[in-house]
């Protein structure tokens, strides 16, 4: 739930953004073809990539959240998370899918008290977005 607020407060946060309603899980957003494709594409560029973030991509079951759109500078995103399932607050990547016909993805890997790793050359309101949606109240270095 803490981390779910966290999302909200990210997109509720950032430069222009207004809320929607949620579109499900991110598990469910994956099983989409378009959405897939955006994932595996944005997964070839996370290197090194943490064990627990290889198992959710096996078959997309792990502690993931729910997805929130949210309009960041005017551009619409859809914003959700997957976490390593006993240390959440601390291992969490972030993705952003916009919301473009073929949509593409960026991501986040941080946590709380790491500084995020931004993977997809997210612009920098989505960038402060995510930043939030990691828990981190600093701005990253």
């Amino acid at each position: 739930m803490k981390l779910l607020r966290s999302l909200l407060v990210a997109a509720a946060l950032a430069p222009g953004s207004v809320l929607a309603a949620d579109s499900g899980f991110l598990f469910d957003l994956l099983r989409q073809k378009p959405y897939q494709a955006a994932w595996d594409a944005l997964m070839k560029g996370v290197q090194p990539t943490p064990d627990w973030l290889v198992q959710f991509n096996k078959n997309f079951d792990g502690t993931s959240g729910a997805v929130v759109n949210a309009a960041i500078e005017g551009k619409d995103y859809q914003l959700s998370y997957v976490c390593k399932p006993t240390d959440c607050d601390a291992h969490r990547f972030v993705v952003a899918f916009d919301a473009g016909a073929t949509p593409h993805a960026f991501g986040a890997l941080g946590g709380k008290d790491n500084s995020p790793a931004f993977f997809g050359a997210p612009p920098q309101a989505l960038q402060d977005a995510m930043n939030k949606a990691l828990g981190r109240t600093a701005p990253a270095q």
